[in-house]
C-alpha cells in the first residue's frame, strides 16, 4: 500500500503541471473577458440605436405638427392677402384666423410656440420665407448641425446620447409653395465612443425618420398620378436604365429621360452617406431628352440595396433602389 501511495503521489506532482494550468488560464481568460465586453457593448449599441430612432421620430413629429401655422402664414403672405387688412378666414375643420393683420396674427401666435417654430411663422408672414430653405440642398454637418440640432436637444434628456456625438446628415424639407413634397424628414448619426481596432476608424450608427406635415390635403397624390409638374416645373425624370446590379470596383451607368435641353442632378446614397464619385452630379439632356451618368463604384462600397435620386431643374425628384454586389 505504501508503495502504491508513493506512486500516486509522484504522478500527481509531476513538474510543470501547475505552470501549464496557469498558462492555459492566461490564454483563455482574456478571450473570455473580451466576449463579455463585446456582449455588453452590443447591448449598449442596441439601446443607443433605439434611443436615436425615438429622438428622430419625436423631432420629426413635432415639426410636422407645428408646420400648419407656418404653411398658413406662408400661403397668405405669398398671396398678398391679409398683410394690412383685417379679414377673417374660416376653414371647414372649424379653425378660424383671428381678425388681425397677418403680421399681427403671426406675432401673437408665434409667441406661444417653442423655437424655432416661432421664428418660422414670423419669417413666413413677414417675408414669405419657407423654413429651412438654406439647408435644403446641404449635406454638410457644419451647415445642418447648427440649424437642426436645437430641435433634437429637448428629446435628448433622459437618454444615453451625448449631443456632441450626434450629427445631422440629411434633411427632407417640405415644399410649401407647390405642395408636391409635404414631408419632413431627418437622417441622423451617432459616433460611438470606441473605434475599430487597428484601423482607428469611427463607428457610426444611423437612423432616419420622416412624416407627412399635418397641413391637410395638398393634392400631391393627384399630381403624381397625372405625372405633370406645377407652376411650370415640368415633369419628373423617368429612369430608363439603372444598375442591375452594380459591382464594387466597377463602372456603372444610369440613364433617364427629362425635358430636352434641361439639367438634372443625380445623387447616390450608400451606407457611408452621399457618394463623392466623379461624374455624378449635374448633367444636361440632349435634344432627345436623354441624360446619362457613368461612374466608378468604389471598391470598398458595402454590398446591399442603396438609393439613387434624380432631381430636375424644377425640383421634382425621382428615386429608385439598386443593388451593389461584390464582384
Amino acid at each position: 500500500m505504501s508503495r502504491a501511495n508513493k506512486r500516486i503521489s509522484l504522478i500527481n506532482e509531476q513538474p510543470g503541471t501547475k505552470g501549464s494550468i496557469v498558462l492555459e488560464a492566461s490564454l483563455v481568460m482574456p478571450l473570455f473577458v473580451m466576449v463579455i465586453f463585446l456582449f455588453i457593448y452590443m447591448v449598449q449599441m442596441t439601446l443607443i440605436s433605439t434611443q436615436m430612432q425615438a429622438v428622430a421620430a419625436n423631432a420629426v413629429r413635432q415639426v410636422s405638427a407645428h408646420m400648419y401655422p407656418v404653411a398658413l402664414a406662408f400661403s397668405k403672405s405669398t398671396a398678398g392677402e391679409g398683410a394690412n387688412g383685417h379679414e377673417v378666414e374660416s376653414r371647414s375643420d372649424g379653425w378660424r384666423m383671428p381678425e388681425l393683420s397677418l403680421s399681427g396674427w403671426a406675432g401673437e401666435y408665434a409667441s406661444k410656440l417653442p423655437p424655432p417654430f416661432s421664428g418660422w411663422v414670423q419669417s413666413a408672414a413677414n417675408r414669405g420665407d419657407e423654413p429651412l430653405q438654406e439647408v435644403r440642398d446641404s449635406l454638410s454637418e457644419q451647415v445642418l448641425d447648427p440649424a437642426l440640432k436645437p430641435m433634437l436637444r429637448p428629446f435628448l434628456k433622459g437618454t444615453w446620447l451625448k449631443e456632441e456625438r450626434l450629427h445631422v446628415h440629411r434633411v427632407t424639407v417640405p415644399d410649401l409653395k407647390t405642395g408636391r413634397n409635404p414631408y419632413f424628414g431627418l437622417e441622423i448619426s451617432y459616433e460611438l465612443p470606441i473605434k475599430v481596432p487597428l484601423t482607428g476608424r469611427r463607428i457610426l450608427l444611423r437612423t432616419r425618420a420622416e412624416e407627412r406635415l399635418w397641413i391637410g390635403d395638398t393634392g400631391e397624390q393627384k399630381g403624381k398620378e397625372e405625372g405633370e409638374g406645377e407652376s411650370g416645373q415640368g415633369k419628373p425624370a423617368s429612369i430608363l436604365s439603372k444598375p442591375e446590379p452594380a459591382y464594387a470596383g466597377h463602372r456603372t451607368r444610369v440613364k433617364a429621360l427629362i425635358e430636352p435641353g434641361t439639367e438634372a442632378r443625380l445623387t447616390v446614397y450608400y451606407k457611408s452617406g452621399v457618394s463623392k464619385a466623379k461624374y455624378l452630379g449635374t448633367a444636361t439632356a440632349g435634344n432627345d431628352g436623354i441624360v446619362e451618368w457613368e461612374w466608378l463604384v468604389g471598391g470598398n462600397t458595402t454590398p446591399g440595396t442603396w438609393t439613387l435620386e434624380i432631381e430636375t431643374e424644377g425640383g421634382l425628384k425621382t428615386t429608385a433602389q439598386f443593388n451593389v454586389e461584390s464582384p
